[in-house]
């Protein structure tokens, strides 16, 4: 076990030093025991501050496959029904067409809400909590509802997690806290940081693209105060890898510390492929749904490994015939996307599928 651990150190000291990448952090979980916590390389492009265990990197969507879980466990305990009508909810939803909305549409990426309406700016409303759930509740949705997939890029976490806080009558970052971080003893995850954290924050860094030119676009705004401490599930999460890993080690095997997540029925109900009869998963896209979780198993039905990627390249998820837990993180961006060389090489030495998302 020491020599896989120092062959996957190594191949992101690699990747740091070569410049393919900034910074990043790999933590493994096995059967729920910590196997490593690795890091390696620097905050920003500066390269003044070296990346620790502690630092925490923009995950953007790898929030998506936390609130998905958290959701789950709210099911559990009788808070919120996937059958059940939006409007129950959250009333003012059901509005200019989007009445008949179930909650399990939201989950699936099937709600037809996939986009904000016209003229509503990303960065920095997209998170304002208020501003955007009102805009979603007010829109008609932008394609028919239940009918095919269409990846929720930026308004599936407001959109769960606003049904989600509605249900249990409270804010969902609490509920987060309350419900998963506190029993995992985790106080390295977020939804939009705190200021008093922006100090420990790596900073997202442009690529270059093969020709030697920048690559960069609108992620590098997760940079800004504004936008990084804003409030959506979808795209403005923080965390360490530490935090990501063990969530997902929580949730299979015997848990892990002793906190054991998620019911056998209630993953088995998450995992299980939710399209439309016209709309069939294909092996080679990414975008294959449960219930808000990613299925990124290299076979039908897909679920032996499942989480979330995330943007800029970071993902937590685990694989369940292995008994790993993975949290990974990182700050540089590269025109590959979603196709990250290191994580490719990182799932050699681990011998787990590789990932494309």
């Amino acid at each position: 076990m020491s020599d896989m651990i120092e062959k996957l150190q190594n191949v992101l000291d690699e990747a740091t030093t070569s410049g393919e990448e900034c910074g990043c952090q790999l933590t493994i979980y096995r059967h729920g025991e910590l196997l490593c916590d690795l890091v390696s390389g620097w905050t920003d492009q500066t390269k003044t501050r070296k990346v620790d265990i502690n630092t925490l990197f923009p995950v953007f969507s790898v929030g998506k496959g936390v609130l998905s879980i958290l959701y789950h466990l709210c099911t559990e305990e009788g808070i919120i029904n996937s059958s059940d009508p939006v409007a129950k909810y959250w009333p003012e939803y059901a509005c200019n067409g989007k009445e008949d909305t179930k909650v399990w549409h939201f989950l699936s990426h099937r709600s037809g809400s996939y986009t904000f309406p016209e003229g509503f700016q990303v960065y920095p409303d997209g998170g304002d909590w208020d501003k955007a759930c009102n805009a979603l509740a007010q829109a008609a949705p932008a394609m028919e509802i239940g009918g095919i997939h269409r990846y929720h890029g930026y308004t599936f976490g407001l959109l769960v997690g606003k049904v989600l806080e509605n249900a249990a009558r409270t804010p969902i970052r609490e509920l987060l806290r309350k419900k998963l971080l506190d029993p995992l003893k985790i106080d390295t995850f977020f939804y939009g940081i705190p200021e008093e954290q922006l100090d420990n924050l790596a900073l997202i860094t442009p690529g270059e693209r093969a020709d030697g030119t920048i690559y960069q676009d609108d992620r590098v705004r997760m940079n800004e105060k504004v936008n990084i401490c804003g409030l959506n599930p979808s795209s403005h999460g923080a965390s360490n890898a530490h935090a990501l890993a063990k969530i997902y080690a929580s949730t299979f095997g015997s848990g892990v510390d002793g906190v054991r997540f998620l019911k056998d029925e209630t993953l088995k109900n998450a995992l299980t492929l939710c399209r439309s009869e016209n709309d069939p998963a294909k092996a080679e896209q990414w975008d294959r749904f449960g219930l808000g979780l990613a299925l990124i198993g290299p076979e039908e039905p897909w679920n032996r490994t499942y989480g979330h990627g995330g943007a800029c390249g970071s993902e937590g998820f685990c694989d369940r015939e292995t008994g790993y837990a993975v949290g990974f993180t990182k700050n540089k961006l590269t025109p590959k996307h979603p196709n990250h060389p290191l994580r490719n090489r990182i799932s050699e030495i681990l011998g787990i599928p590789k990932r494309i998302w």
